[in-house]
């Protein structure tokens, strides 16, 4: 019976902070040669994951621990990007397959689930993280460009919300890029998404407030102590809030709105409430609600009629 193969305490060590996984050349370093590796193999302990890569837990699997193996396949300046890149940096996303970005005279070992993509562009000089990941920045053009408007919206409101990055920062590295597919649009999104925080607040933006001509609120304003208002018509005394589902999860959330449109009530400030239904659903009508308003409270202006309030009249 062979004896155990021994694994020095150091490249345990090294082998969990990779989740599991380990070269053969790290092993190398450590004095575990090829026949020691092909010991842990046949003995069932280790598993080889492709040539040169060996995985020491191969009862246990995750997505860091895939993002580990296409980094290890990579070589050591290669980096995590993609959809997999922006869950590194803390957004909720699906993945399905990892890109991992390297130079572009690489040559990497295939993985299936790993996509390697060679970086032309300098992605990976500015990798950041423990699991090396291209900046968030880069990962939101490089996903961003490929999706429909609504998607693409979903995922920078995300980003900022989450204060991951800022729509200056994106449109930095933006103008920095050479190509980048549907640049207009995307540069036009980021400038309307500047102190929008969802889909929702972008969505009334567009569809109620510049359709119809309305005054452009204030975006994430402060008018008491401890709160923050999606759109604030300061001049007016107005207040709209746009309520997600998630804004309304819990009672204690409930409760803590109503108390904070008592206490601007106490100033003669209005607040209106509308929820997705209403400003995706209905936004003319929201829009000559709040233009109601605004005109109670000294707005001059005229509602102008949208391409909606047009058909609507006609039929």
């Amino acid at each position: 019976m062979r004896k155990r193969q021994e694994i020095p305490d150091a490249l345990r060590q090294l082998i969990g902070a990779q989740h599991g996984l380990v070269t053969a050349q790290q092993a190398a370093t450590f004095g575990v040669g090829d026949d020691a590796l092909c010991r842990l193999v046949d003995q069932g302990h280790w598993r080889r994951s492709t040539r040169g890569l060996y995985d020491a837990v191969p009862l246990l699997d995750s997505f860091r621990k895939q993002a580990w193996a296409a980094l290890l396949l990579g070589g050591p300046e290669a980096a995590i990007g993609g959809e997999a890149a922006l869950c590194l940096h803390g957004l909720q996303r699906e993945v399905r397959v990892i890109d991992v970005w390297v130079p572009p005279d690489a040559q990497p070992q295939p993985l299936a689930g790993i996509r390697v993509r060679r970086d032309f562009l300098g992605r990976i000089s500015r990798r950041r993280g423990h699991i090396a990941r291209i900046a968030v920045e880069e990962a939101l053009i490089d996903v961003g460009q490929l999706l429909p408007t609504s998607s693409l919206v979903a995922l920078l409101t995300d980003a900022f919300r989450l204060r991951v990055t800022t729509p200056l920062a994106v449109a930095a590295v933006l103008h920095a890029r050479r190509r980048v597919r549907g640049r207009r649009q995307f540069e036009a999104l980021l400038g309307d998404l500047l102190g929008v925080e969802s889909g929702l607040e972008y969505a009334y933006r567009r569809d109620v407030e510049r359709a119809h001509g309305l005054p452009t609120a204030r975006r994430q304003v402060s008018l008491s102590r401890g709160t923050r208002s999606d759109a604030v018509y300061e001049e007016h005394g107005v207040i709209v809030e746009l309520d997600g589902v998630a804004s309304h999860a819990t009672a204690a959330a409930a409760f803590r709105d109503l108390r904070r449109d008592n206490i601007h009530a106490e100033v003669n400030v209005i607040t209106l409430r509308y929820g997705s239904a209403d400003v995706r659903g209905r936004p003319c009508d929201v829009a000559a609600q709040v233009a109601a308003v605004l005109r109670s409270r000294g707005w001059t202006g005229q509602q102008a009629a949208c391409p909606r309030c047009r058909r609507q009249a006609v039929s």
